[in-house]
């Protein structure tokens, strides 16, 4: 099932030249470095369009000499999909009959067992195969795992990529640290701060997430004056304010149950539910301020009336005092 992280890995690489061709030479491919790319149509529905068949990404990849350009084909998977072996040949039939050129099946995997499963030569026929496809897989097993922040400085974009690939690894953490440090050293802070986003939607897991986060929090903070410098930062003062606001209710909550208790009043699991799971701090106030007096739960916990309201805060007794009654300048007088 697509969701941003499956969209973030194998939508990374089309944009990104000097990265993908670092990917296909893992690939023994022969692929000189200085590709150039064209992303293509993903759409394999055909015509008419009685079901959709949707590839992840397609390119068209250009050699530095401008001979042999070839169809790449990415796929992304974080899990095993039998379907994907129906998929997958009709897809690369489809391309090559498309654009008659060569086309590369290139899987994507974060986990040793999903990469065997796609490695797989994919037949049909009878007797002798009538056609097989075999996908190149990058995965776990074969895509360098990033432990020195000098190797990640030097490609920051591939960095990445081998990041998301070794996801699952024991050691996300200290793989997340490496990276995070490398990239806390870029000047261009406005690209640091996108590929900081990224990096985190390709993360496929919450808890790798929130290892990033605090990464991130810990080595740098995302400029102002960017769309995600901003956004992350507001992101982050919502969120305190947010846990903020939850503890003020919490507190709410537990001084109103422990006044009903001192008062005598029968609290039943559904009464403590109820106050528990109220969120609304004005209403809890309201009700604190009738459990003072209240004598049942009925009054305490009676519909809002249009001369209730909140209590205001409590003043000193200094403020609380009546006014003295001393001398006070009449005003001028009606003759």
């Amino acid at each position: 099932m697509p969701n941003v992280s499956h969209d973030t890995l194998h939508g990374f690489l089309p944009g990104r030249p000097k990265a993908l061709n670092r990917a296909l030479d893992l690939l023994d491919l022969g692929i000189p470095p200085g590709v150039t790319t064209e992303t293509l149509p993903t759409d394999a529905s055909g015509a008419p369009k009685m079901f959709t068949r949707q590839m992840d990404s397609v390119l068209r990849v250009v050699r530095p000499d401008g001979r042999d350009p070839f169809i790449l084909l990415v796929e992304a998977q974080t899990g095993i999909e039998p379907k994907k072996e129906t998929s997958w040949p009709y897809y690369v039939a489809y391309l090559r009959d498309r654009y008659r050129l060569e086309v590369v099946l290139l899987v994507l995997c974060v986990d040793t067992a999903t990469a065997a499963w796609a490695a797989r030569p994919l037949r049909t026929g009878l007797g002798r195969p009538t056609q097989v496809t075999v996908p190149h897989v990058l995965g776990p097993s074969n895509v360098p795992r990033v432990s020195r922040v000098q190797d990640a400085s030097a490609d920051l974009d591939f960095a990445a990529f081998c990041l998301w690939i070794h996801s699952n690894d024991p050691d996300i953490e200290g793989i997340l640290t490496v990276v995070g440090e490398a990239l806390a050293q870029d000047t261009d802070r406005e690209a640091r701060d996108d590929l900081a986003g990224l990096i985190e939607d390709g993360l496929g897991s919450e808890h790798a997430r929130k290892i990033w986060r605090n990464v991130m929090e810990t080595l740098f903070t995302p400029r102002r004056g960017t769309i995600v410098g901003d956004a992350r930062l507001a992101g982050r003062e919502e969120g305190r304010e947010e846990g903020r606001e939850e503890g003020r209710v919490k507190e709410k909550t537990e001084r109103l149950l422990h006044l009903m208790e001192r008062r005598g009043l029968s609290l039943t699991e559904e009464t403590r539910q109820r106050v528990t799971t109220c969120a609304d701090a004005p209403l809890l106030d309201l009700w604190f301020d009738r459990a003072i007096d209240a004598t049942t739960l009925d009054e305490v916990f009676a519909a809002p009336s249009s001369t209730d309201r909140v209590p205001a805060p409590a003043q000193s007794p200094e403020h609380t005092a009546v006014p003295s009654q001393g001398p006070t300048d009449p005003g001028p007088s009606a003759d």
